[in-house]
């Protein structure tokens, strides 16, 4: 793998889309006094008409420190996917409200981040597919790796492969993926493969696919050898 790491110029163009749109928004708004506490974005959200506003405190929701206990993030999961459900936010303030999800990591997100992963727009799959990394199931790196394989996007692809490095599936039909991903075409996509195998396996066996693969072989082959442990069936 001769070029695993993404060019400068490649770098140039994977500057976070939502994180410019964020910090633009902020500053735009620097008059306007949010409140520092989860209820007082949560109140702002629910009665504050202005869709800046809103994806300023959407934004907001993803800070720790902003939240008394666990009920409230819960609270706050609720809201915004109430918000993300309806459909009525831009699309901004959708992938905004996705990438909260998935910061607050409850699993009552999960369904609307699912539905999410298939939006129209990019921005939003993109969000919903790292933050489905972080509040879904292991079986549901299959979604995420049908986005890495199918959708044109280049940055939902790579954050479809971030997310699977999240979930950690050990599925072998997902890792087998993964090391294929080590052998695209584009660099970027290479080396976010590489993570995310890194992460599900907890080993490092270089930047070449071979390696990878010939683990991924040693790892079904084992599986394939290990006992049922279910009953057997009776014959009387």
């Amino acid at each position: 793998m001769d070029d695993m790491l993404p060019t400068r110029r490649g770098l140039g163009r994977r500057v976070p889309v939502l994180a410019i749109l964020v910090l633009a928004c902020v500053m735009g708004c620097a008059n306007v006094y949010y409140g520092t506490t989860a209820a007082s974005y949560m109140r702002r959200i629910r009665k504050d008409p202005d869709p800046n506003n809103r994806f300023v405190v959407y934004h907001k929701l993803s800070e720790p420190e902003c939240y008394d206990n666990q009920e409230q993030k819960e609270e706050a999961s609720q809201l915004l996917i109430a918000k993300l459900e309806e459909g009525r936010e831009p699309v901004a303030s959708r992938a905004v409200i996705c990438r909260t999800l998935g910061e607050l990591r409850r699993p009552i997100a999960r369904e609307a981040l699912i539905k999410a992963v298939s939006d129209p727009e990019g921005l939003v799959r993109t969000q919903a597919c790292r933050a489905l990394g972080k509040v879904g199931r292991p079986e549901d790196a299959t979604i995420l790796s049908r986005v890495m394989i199918v959708d044109t996007l280049e940055d939902c692809r790579i954050a479809a492969i971030e997310g699977l490095g999240e979930l950690k599936s050990q599925d072998p039909r997902i890792l087998e993926v993964l090391v294929a991903g080590m052998e695209h075409d584009d660099p970027a996509i290479r080396l976010a493969s590489l993570k995310s195998l890194r992460a599900i396996t907890r080993e490092d066996l270089g930047v070449e696919p071979g390696p990878w693969r010939k683990h991924l072989q040693k790892l079904v082959a084992s599986k394939s050898n290990t006992p049922s442990t279910a009953p057997a069936a009776s014959t009387t």
